[in-house]
């Protein structure tokens, strides 16, 4: 099958991250694949990086003519059976776009945040397929009145041979980081936001360290935002604490963790560094809030704790800290498996191509609107 994905978004977050994801999965399972993308921006740059098909364009608003001929451009060279969209301001165009050409469209939801009456009323009828990231994502769409046949749930995919465990590299990156054998590593990824919980891990933190002397903790996140994060750690344990930027390749850093958290305040449509730690063999400890509990099992890959609690953050670290090294690496073992079994590409790629297999028949046999 041939496809033509839109993505003309700055941005290098988790919606980019999973656009670049799946068309990499759609390419290697055999399929045809054309992205629409910003010149110069992360999914161009991502896709190009492994020889990918990409046609320039941008969308800065919903009415943009060049974006819309640029993705003209893209089905003319493509001849797609499927144009597949995840961001808001492009969804309209893709859908008209998509009526002109007779091509059907799918268009992935990402985010929790309310649709506006006249989208949350036509988009999953007018949109062939309508889909959200996560169950809660799901129930999210359904609590604003879209009928729940209407949004199909697909999980992000991921590459497991890329993310996988890899004791050698363990062994070097904690030994580059200054870690030593017997400490406990907790791992941060993610902006360092209020709403991601970051500055509520650190009070944990700040709470836990005392407790116990071997816990160290891993910040990865945007430098800007290190001053402040270090204003918020407790002076005396400044030492404890290691702080990392954006980095393109995060295996070595989640290798290091012992532990790795996601400690989000809001509704996270999903949880992508949950399913790469884990991937890795780390277990995780995270919110119980929006979609992070579909990305872990409780008890057996790792934890949940109710979001911006800082003393049960605090308990669920010392818990953490407190198990033999055994007991943590059987937790990132059976991580690892799970990720494989519920999260791997290939499965994802067939459920998605699954979920396209037409349903009903509009004029002159193509799928209807909503079929």
């Amino acid at each position: 099958m041939n496809f033509v994905f839109v993505g003309t978004s700055l941005g290098a977050r988790g919606t980019e991250t999973h656009l670049v994801s799946l068309v990499r999965a759609m390419a290697q399972a055999g399929h045809g694949v054309v992205t629409v993308a910003r010149e110069g921006g992360f999914i161009a740059r991502e896709l190009e990086s492994h020889g990918l098909a990409v046609e320039p364009g941008v969308f800065r608003n919903a009415a943009d003519v060049r974006g819309m001929r640029s993705v003209l451009r893209a089905i003319r060279r493509t001849r797609p059976q499927w144009l597949v969209g995840s961001f808001g301001h492009e969804y309209w165009p893709l859908l008209m776009l998509g009526g002109m050409t007779g091509t059907p469209v799918a268009l992935f939801r990402h985010l929790n945040s309310r649709l506006k009456p006249m989208s949350r009323l036509l988009l999953p009828r007018w949109a062939h397929r309508f889909i959200a990231v996560s169950e809660s994502m799901r129930s999210n769409l359904v609590e604003q009145g879209v009928a729940f046949e209407r949004v199909r749930l697909l999980y992000n995919p991921l590459d497991v041979g890329y993310f996988r465990p890899d004791e050698e590299r363990r062994a070097e990156a904690r030994r580059a980081l200054g870690v030593s054998a017997d400490e406990v590593l907790i791992g941060f990824v993610g902006a360092l936001k209020p709403e991601k919980g970051a500055f509520r891990l650190a009070e944990a933190l700040n709470q836990a360290m005392p407790l116990r002397p071997g816990l160290r903790a891993l910040w990865v996140g945007e430098e800007a935002a290190h001053p402040r994060l270090r204003a918020a750690l407790a002076p005396e344990f400044h030492h404890r604490h290691l702080l990392r930027g954006w980095t393109s390749d995060m295996r070595s850093l989640y290798a290091a963790m012992d532990v790795a958290t996601m400690p989000s305040e809001w509704m996270e449509p999903f949880g992508r560094v949950s399913i790469e730690a884990q991937a890795c063999g780390v277990p995780v400890l995270a919110s119980r809030i929006g979609g992070l509990p579909e990305t872990l099992r409780e008890g057996e890959t790792g934890g949940l704790v109710p979001p911006g609690d800082v003393a049960a953050w605090r308990d669920a670290l010392l818990n953490m800290a407190d198990m033999t090294p055994a007991r943590r690496r059987a937790m990132g073992e059976a991580g690892a498996r799970f990720v494989r079994e519920r999260f791997a590409a290939e499965r994802i790629v067939e459920e998605f191509l699954s979920m396209l297999e037409p349903t009903g028949a509009g004029p002159a046999g193509r799928l209807g609107p909503g079929a």
